[in-house]
C-alpha cells in the first residue's frame, strides 16, 4: 500500500519543477523511447502476422491441410477420419478423395512436365477457394474431358478456353514403334489465377469420375485430402491419423522450410525490436539516478522524519515504474492504431511523397496485411513492464541506502 505522504511525493517527482529541466526531458524521452519502443514491436509483429496469415492462406489454395495415403478403401477410410474428427471435436471443411500426378503436357505450341491434380465435379464447384480464382471460361464446363488451367501455365503452352491438349500417360499401349505412352486428349474449360507462382505455373485440374480410363494406372497416386476449419489443427489429426497405419503428412510437412523461416523470422524479429525497449529503459535508470543524486538532502530529511528505507525504496520505484506503464500503455495505444489503420497510412504516404510502398507485384498482396493479435501485443506488454520494472530496482536501493547523517553533516 501508498501512503498519502508516499503518494504526495511521487506525484512531485513524477513532475520535476522548472529549474530541474534535465530530469524533466531524461523522464519524456524515458517514456516516449519505451512507448515509440512497443509501438514498434506491436506494428511490426501484426504486419508479419499478416503477411504469415496471408502467404499461409494462399499456400494453401490448393494444398490440404493433410494428406492421407495408403489405404484401401476410400468410404471406410473417410468414416474413420470423421470420428476421429468427431472424438476431438475438431471440425473440418471437406474430406475428398484426389489424385495427384506428374505428367507431360503436350501442345502445339510446347510441352512442359505440369502435375495434374484430380477433383470430383462435385467437390471442384463447392470450393469456393477455386471458385473465386476463376479468370477466364466456365466453372461449370469441367468434366467429360474439360479442365481447369493455370493461367501462367496457359500462358506457356499457349493454349486459352476451350483450346486442346494432350497428357501423357504412365500406361503403355503397342505400336509399330514399340511400346509407348498413351496420349489423352482434354480441353482448357476455365483457367484460374491464384496469386502463387508454383500453382498457376504447374497445376491442371482435372475431374476424377469422368476419367476413370486415365486413371486406371495411377491407382498409388490417389489420396485423402482433408480441409480443417483450423489450420493449426493439423498436427493433432495427424499425430492421431498416424496410429492408424495410414502414412499421412499435414501442410506443415510439406512446407516445412517455409513455415520454419517464417517462425524463426518472427521470433528473431522480436528479440531485436526488444532491444529499443531496454535500450529506453537506459533512460530511466538514468533520470532515476539523477534524481537521487539531486534528492540526496530530501531523502535524508525523510529519513530523519520517519520514513523508512523500504519508504524510500518504494518511491523512487513506483516513480520510474510509474514512467515505464505510461509508456507501455502509449505504445499499446499507438501501436493497434496504426496497426488497425496501416493500409491507409501507407496509401496516404505513396500519394504524399510519390513513391511506391510495398509494391503488389514483387509481393503479390494488393493491400499491406495486418493481423492485431492480442495474446502477442499482452506478451509485449508484459516484457515492457518487466523491462522498466527491472531498470527501476537499482536506482531506488541506491536512494534507500542514503545515509541521513552524512548527507546532512554540511547543511
Amino acid at each position: 500500500m501508498i501512503s498519502p505522504a508516499e503518494f504526495l511525493i511521487i506525484k512531485r517527482y513524477l513532475k520535476p519543477k522548472r529549474k530541474e529541466g534535465v530530469l524533466k526531458v531524461i523522464s519524456i524521452f524515458s517514456f516516449l523511447g519505451i512507448g515509440l519502443g512497443v509501438a514498434t514491436l506491436i506494428i511490426v509483429m501484426s504486419v508479419m502476422n499478416g503477411f504469415r496469415s496471408e502467404l499461409i492462406n494462399k499456400l494453401l489454395l490448393f494444398q490440404p491441410h493433410i494428406s492421407v495415403y495408403q489405404f484401401i478403401d476410400y468410404d471406410v477410410t473417410k468414416n474413420k477420419i470423421s470420428k476421429l474428427l468427431k472424438n476431438k471435436n475438431i471440425q473440418s471443411k471437406s474430406v475428398n478423395l484426389t489424385y495427384s500426378i506428374q505428367s507431360l503436357v503436350i501442345t502445339n505450341n510446347a510441352n512442359k512436365g505440369v502435375v495434374l491434380r484430380g477433383l470430383n465435379k462435385k467437390d471442384f464447384l463447392n470450393d469456393q477457394l477455386i471458385n473465386k480464382k476463376i479468370i477466364d471460361g466456365n466453372i461449370g464446363k469441367f468434366g467429360n474431358s474439360y479442365i481447369s488451367i493455370g493461367s501462367n501455365l496457359a500462358e506457356q503452352l499457349g493454349v486459352w478456353v476451350d483450346n486442346e491438349i494432350t497428357i501423357l500417360s504412365s500406361k503403355k499401349e503397342s505400336t509399330p514403334l514399340g511400346n509407348l505412352p498413351e496420349q489423352y486428349t482434354f480441353k482448357v474449360g476455365s483457367v484460374y489465377k491464384s496469386g502463387i507462382y508454383e500453382f498457376d505455373n504447374n497445376y491442371i485440374i482435372f475431374d476424377i469420375s469422368t476419367s476413370e480410363n486415365f486413371l486406371s494406372g495411377y491407382v498409388k497416386d490417389k489420396n485423402i485430402e482433408i480441409r480443417l476449419e483450423n489450420p493449426n489443427q493439423a498436427e493433432v489429426v495427424k499425430n492421431s491419423l498416424s496410429n492408424e497405419a495410414f502414412q499421412v503428412f499435414s501442410w506443415i510437412d510439406n512446407n516445412k522450410s517455409f513455415y520454419d523461416a517464417l517462425l524463426v523470422e518472427r521470433n528473431v524479429m522480436f528479440i531485436i525490436l526488444t532491444l529499443i525497449i531496454i535500450v529506453a529503459s537506459f533512460n530511466i535508470i538514468s533520470g532515476l539516478t539523477i534524481l537521487v543524486k539531486n534528492k540526496t538532502k530530501e531523502v535524508a530529511i525523510l529519513k530523519t522524519l520517519g520514513f523508512s528505507s523500504y519508504s524510500i525504496n518504494k518511491i523512487f520505484f513506483i516513480t520510474g515504474s510509474t514512467i515505464g506503464a505510461a509508456g507501455t500503455i502509449f505504445g499499446v495505444f499507438l501501436g493497434v492504431l496504426f496497426s488497425y489503420y496501416v493500409e491507409n497510412i501507407r496509401l496516404f504516404l505513396s500519394s504524399a511523397f510519390n513513391i511506391e510502398i510495398f509494391p503488389a507485384e514483387i509481393y503479390f498482396l494488393s493491400q499491406m496485411p495486418s493481423e492485431i493479435h492480442w495474446p502477442t501485443i499482452l506478451v509485449i506488454s508484459l516484457v515492457s513492464l518487466f523491462i522498466t520494472f527491472l531498470a527501476s530496482i537499482y536506482p531506488s536501493i541506491k536512494a534507500s541506502k542514503v545515509n541521513p547523517i552524512e548527507s546532512l553533516k554540511y547543511e
